[in-house]
């Protein structure tokens, strides 16, 4: 059902009245904080590592985490500083946290990109915040953590492989596609686990099925393009030149949903509820070897 209204209020409003009307919802949920907690209970940071130990594979080498804090409110009872630090526990020495910090536009989230970057040219790598919520701005400014250069799709990471993962994408041609940290981490044994989110509204793994094969024109649904001229421009570094490839995708309606369910099964992609608040855990390589293939044999989640 969820999903249903998703897809709906997608294709009726664009994205400015999308923006008004999550502001509205975050109001009501505020208000609705009380009776919330008392129908689901409450769960400490510790609760939290417990039911991800148990529910999450332990094999995997790196952590992508996407995440919503507010909708994990009011029943989870702790800062997001330490949701970071239960998550960087959770993964351990041996292990790779990674988180998305991307940047779509100004203050009001526009996703005008083109707009955008004609007026601001200049993106500053280490300066430009995260627009994927407060834990992704935490970790970005975390100690030792690792950001990728892009204008568009940074990643960040905090292990052993968060240079492997991070370095290179200012030389990749699309921000999800070949060569990218996503493309990386569906190379590798990676976990992509969602905190307070569902799914199809924010596993960037999908995205990265359409780049990888939008770049060799494999892709079932075909978009015009355009390239955006940027100057990537990281602390005294020497700007780097970018050219950021923006298919339009105006006039498409995007249902992964139903799409996806079909072809991953239980394994590669697992959802449920904890007092409350929405989580899922999914295989990188699963998505993308299996959502790969639908595309080659014709699948696409864009519909006119």
């Amino acid at each position: 059902m969820k999903a249903k209204i998703y897809y709906l209020l997608r294709n009726v409003f664009n994205q400015k009245t999308r923006n008004k009307l999550k502001m509205v919802k975050y109001d009501l949920e505020k208000k609705l904080h009380p009776f919330k907690e008392k129908r689901y209970g409450n769960f400490s940071p510790q609760d939290l590592k417990e039911e991800l130990e148990k529910k999450l594979p332990a094999d995997f080498d790196t952590l992508m985490v996407h995440s919503s804090f507010n909708t994990m409110l009011p029943m989870y009872k702790g800062s997001p500083k330490e949701l970071l630090e239960l998550l960087i526990s959770l993964c351990g020495p041996e292990k790779t946290l990674a988180m998305p910090a991307f940047f779509f536009g100004g203050r009001t989230y526009n996703y005008d990109v083109r707009r955008y970057f004609a007026d601001r040219p200049d993106f500053y790598v280490d300066k430009m915040p995260s627009q994927m919520g407060v834990l992704t701005e935490i970790f970005r400014n975390y100690p030792g953590v690792s950001v990728s250069k892009h204008p568009t799709h940074r990643v960040c990471a905090l292990g052993p492989k968060a240079k492997y993962l991070t370095s290179g994408h200012e030389l990749c041609k699309t921000g999800c596609g070949k060569g990218s940290p996503f493309d990386k981490m569906s190379q590798d044994n990676t976990v992509i686990l969602g905190l307070g989110v569902r799914y199809f509204h924010c596993m960037t793994q999908t995205h990265s099925v359409e780049d990888v094969l939008i770049e060799t024109d494999r892709y079932p649904t075909k978009f015009e393009s355009i390239q955006i001229p940027i100057s990537l421009i990281s602390g005294d570094e020497e700007a780097i030149p970018y050219s950021l490839l923006h298919p339009d995708k105006s006039g498409y309606q995007r249902k992964l949903h139903p799409m996806v369910r079909k072809i991953l099964n239980k394994q590669d992609l697992f959802e449920w509820r904890y007092s409350g608040v929405d989580l899922f855990y999914a295989r990188a390589k699963a998505v993308q070897e299996k959502l790969i293939a639908a595309a080659i044999d014709g699948r696409s989640a864009y519909h006119k």
